[in-house]
């Protein structure tokens, strides 16, 4: 099972915790854990890359053995609100049919 917090402020998100496996396949066909994957990762990225987030002000941790991955900016802006967004949507549209295998909640920070 794939567990995602996503934390947010009462004005802003500001990080995710993904931590799990799917278990929907064997390791290097899981599709679910393969989705997941890419949308934090593209998270991770374009918070430098797009949302224009100094790399110091971006705080990550990526263990892919146990399917951890923590990602947390210190700073945020309209672009990084979109990015989290982004995120949350793929990881629900992934619940739609998937749910078996994902769990999302959000916690206050």
């Amino acid at each position: 099972m794939i567990n995602i917090t996503v934390h947010k402020t009462d004005k802003t998100f500001d990080g995710f915790v993904v931590e799990g496996h799917a278990g929907y396949d064997e390791e290097g066909r899981d599709i679910i854990c393969a989705a997941i994957s890419i949308l934090s990762t593209a998270a991770l990225n374009s918070m430098n890359l797009v949302a224009s987030i100094p790399e110091k002000n971006i705080i990550f941790d990526v263990d892919e053995n146990t399917g951890f991955m923590k990602l947390h900016t210190l700073e945020n802006n309209d672009k990084s609100d979109v990015i989290y967004r982004n995120f949350i949507v793929g990881v629900q549209l992934l619940l739609e049919n998937y749910g078996d295998y994902i769990t999302l909640k959000f916690e206050e920070v």
